[in-house]
């Protein structure tokens, strides 16, 4: 009998999330763990060769015979990869299959800025490791591909969540007591696709 896992993450419940610890502890390590490993978690919870793993803590002093950082990073440390067939005991192996890097950011305390010395810094050296890089803050998600931006997905204009009103048939908000008008977002449906794409 087989599982069917649920790989739905609604833009609502993102919104939540991030808007909870926009108020209540924006430092970085929370939008990390609590709002990006979980979205990507859920987006590849069917692709059972595929990882998230968490790297944020692997600094060149934790370099051993039994792990290498040479497949993702060197100078900076990223936050997360997406692996394929991941195993922690890399040291022997020619190669690792690392489908992409992901920085991540507060949208708070350290927002994405094209001008931030440290922030090129870092995508310049994870860019010399992995073809595909991730870099976001919660409300802009940016996507690098060898060196390239390919894409740039604006969920949050630094005022408020990007939304389109979206009018509900007459029947649907009178026969089954639905809201006349419902709030969603293409951009987050169209990151969603690209995410999964992308990889």
């Amino acid at each position: 009998m087989e599982i069917v896992k649920d790989n739905v993450y609604s833009f609502e419940q993102y919104r939540e999330v991030v808007d909870k610890y926009v108020q209540i502890d924006a430092r970085e390590i929370n939008f990390q763990n609590r709002v990006i490993l979980r979205l990507l978690d859920k987006i590849f919870i069917n692709d059972q060769d595929i990882s998230i793993v968490d790297v944020s803590t692997q600094y060149k002093n934790k370099e051993s015979k039994l792990h290498t950082r040479k497949f993702y990073a060197w100078d900076h440390t990223p936050d997360l990869l997406i692996v394929k067939n991941w195993t922690y005991k890399n040291g022997d192996k020619e190669e690792e299959g690392y489908l992409a890097i992901v920085e991540i950011k507060s949208p708070i305390l350290d927002p994405i800025d094209k001008n931030s010395i440290h922030t090129n810094q870092e995508i310049a050296d994870y860019r010399a490791h992995c073809k595909k890089v991730i870099l976001t803050d919660c409300y802009e998600w940016q996507f690098f591909e060898e060196g390239r931006l390919l894409r740039t997905f604006v969920l949050h204009d630094k005022t408020d969540w990007v939304m389109k009103s979206v009018k509900n048939p007459d029947y649907v908000a009178k026969e089954l007591g639905f809201p006349t008008v419902r709030e969603g977002s293409e951009e987050w449906d169209d990151l969603l696709t690209y995410l999964k794409e992308f990889v």
